[in-house]
Order: structure tokens, then C-alpha cells, then sequence
């Protein structure tokens, strides 16, 4: 599966109510651990064909940056029950924590 890149907030609200799990990527081309972890969360969007990834530029989006309350980059939330519960957020670019949380929400019905 891709990653779908958001560009205003009626698309970031449109692809959380669509999509029955999901995450959301909040990025900025200027910020070095976001660079480092695009790869990582780029090829993790394969290996959950089940969850659906977005990614939102807080630059060209801030409009979603500031709905979510992102106040460092990179920043990931997810979401379960087409967008009905936020399941988690955490900033940093950690491959351990965003697999594992991946997991955690994979295994949720």
C-alpha cells in the first residue's frame, strides 16, 4: 500500500472517516529525523496492507497541523474506527516505537 500525501484539512478529516485504521504522518522537508524515518515509514506502509498511511507536511497543511495539536515534527497519530478514536501519538523518529505501535493497532478488531 502507499503513502497518501494530505494537503489540506478537509483531506486529512475525509481520510480518517474513510479509512477503518490509520495513521497519520506529520512531517516537514526541513527536519533531519523526518528525513531519516520516511524510508522506514514508507516501506512499513507495505507490510500493513490493513492500515492505511498518510503524510502531511506541516508546512503546505498547517491548517491539520494545528487541528492535532503538532507541535514537533516528525509526529505520528493513530487512528482506529474511521476516525471515530484517536489509539495513539508519539514524536520522534523511533523505527521501534512506530513498528510497535503499528502492531498494537493491527491486532485491534
Amino acid at each position: 500500500m502507499s503513502v497518501i500525501n494530505i494537503s489540506d484539512n478537509e483531506a486529512t478529516d475525509k481520510f480518517i472517516k474513510m479509512n477503518e485504521k490509520s495513521i497519520l504522518y506529520f512531517t516537514a522537508t526541513w527536519c533531519p529525523p523526518c528525513k531519516l524515518i520516511k524510508p522506514v515509514y514508507e516501506s512499513l506502509s507495505d507490510e500493513y496492507p490493513n492500515i492505511s498511511f498518510g503524510k502531511i507536511d506541516i508546512d503546505d497543511n498547517q491548517d491539520s497541523a494545528m487541528e492535532y495539536e503538532i507541535s514537533s515534527v516528525p509526529t505520528f497519530l493513530f487512528f482506529n474506527g474511521k476516525g471515530e478514536k484517536k489509539y495513539g501519538q508519539f514524536s520522534g523518529a523511533d523505527q521501534e516505537q512506530l513498528k510497535k505501535t503499528l502492531d498494537d493497532l493491527n491486532n485491534e478488531p
